[in-house]
């Protein structure tokens, strides 16, 4: 009895033992722990949504005017886009007369449509800025945001201008800055009861550097500059751009010569110095379309980084619709149209070396 009591104290002692070093035995921490991807922000810009005459008269209806029609096919493009931020080269008003060049007032059902494509931010800082005067601005600001449009570059006041310069776009926890200014308004004098951004680089250095010290990850400047009809950027636009940057600035985006012209793209800055029109009753060669640059944006411990996309989008002038490539094979184009819109593409692809 001794020889088995001996025998199962022993068994017991070491499963107890067994136990005992089992509980307090801590897994070994991993050599390495997998952190969560950095969430990319897309910004889509679009180019001089124009209106001349012969758009306003297309658009009128029996109950007031509908331009949803012209943006159908790049809708899917801008809904896909954290945001979508377009040049507004008109001035809006609820009230007719209406009219295009060479002074833009048009109805305040573009507005609307732009609204429904899409469209987050109208930049509002251009040549034709100052059309309609001083109610021209506040009427504009007035009808884009009644139609949930955000807007910057025009103001109604200095309370506003410190409302909206920058005007701020927060998603996915980065924080960016957006300004806007015009390098005049076609010798037309601000009036004093209203502010436009004026292209000076002192004072968009200054806001830059405000910028950064409230908080901006990314700042974005929209630049209403350059020569008109003019492929290549100046040598003034690529000063302005390259003192842009070094004060700060990651991304500058241009309007203005109602062509496209080139794309400078690096890890930490974007240069896209004409979007060219993104809508217009334009003609001539180059100016019957325009880019849309889609902006994506990672932010990480040592700064954004950022990737472009360039998509080409046409107008066909019979009905003004926008036509991005992926849409032309599935419409129907005149002989005309077609040989139009492979010119403009064959020159995308100099430009951009597309395809």
């Amino acid at each position: 009895m001794k020889t088995v009591g001996s025998i199962l104290y022993f068994v017991c002692a070491s499963l107890v033992s067994l136990w005992c070093v089992t509980a307090f035995i801590v897994p070994e921490k991993p050599a390495f722990e997998s952190r969560p991807k950095p969430e990319r922000v897309s910004i889509i810009f679009a180019g001089d949504v124009m209106m001349h005459t012969p758009q306003i008269a297309k658009a009128k209806r029996d109950n007031g005017y509908d331009f949803n029609s012209c943006f159908r096919y790049v809708k899917p493009l801008f809904e896909r886009a954290d945001f979508t931020v377009a040049n507004l080269e008109t001035t809006l008003t609820d009230n007719p007369p209406y009219s295009g060049y060479p002074s833009f007032r048009s109805p305040a059902q573009l507005a609307q449509a732009l609204a429904t494509t899409g469209v987050d931010v109208a930049v509002t800082a251009n040549n034709h800025s100052l059309d309609t005067g001083a109610k021209g601005v506040r009427s504009t600001i007035d009808i884009l945001e009644q139609y949930g449009v955000k807007s910057t570059g025009t103001f109604r006041d200095s309370l506003d201008y410190k409302a909206r310069n920058p005007l701020w776009l927060n998603k996915k926890g980065l924080k960016i800055a957006l300004l806007a200014y015009t390098y005049g308004t076609n010798g037309v004098p601000v009036p004093n009861n209203v502010m436009v951004n004026i292209l000076d680089t002192v004072q968009i250095k200054r806001d830059i550097v405000a910028c950064r010290e409230a908080g901006a990850d990314c700042t974005v400047a929209f630049l209403h500059w350059g020569v008109e009809y003019s492929h290549r950027a100046s040598r003034e636009q690529k000063a302005i751009a390259k003192c842009l940057h070094s004060a700060g600035c990651q991304v500058v985006v241009g309007s203005h010569p109602h062509v496209v012209q080139g794309v400078e793209v690096s890890k930490r800055e974007v240069t896209i110095y004409s979007l060219g029109n993104f809508v217009s009753n334009q003609r001539m060669r180059g100016s019957d379309g325009g880019i849309i640059a889609q902006l994506d944006i990672e932010n990480s411990a040592d700064g954004c980084q950022f990737w472009v996309d360039i998509i080409p989008v046409w107008v066909r002038h019979r009905d003004y619709t926008v036509l991005p490539a992926s849409a032309v094979d599935t419409i129907p184009l005149s002989w005309d149209e077609r040989a139009a819109y492979d010119l403009f593409m064959s020159d995308c692809k100099k430009y951009f070396n597309l395809f």
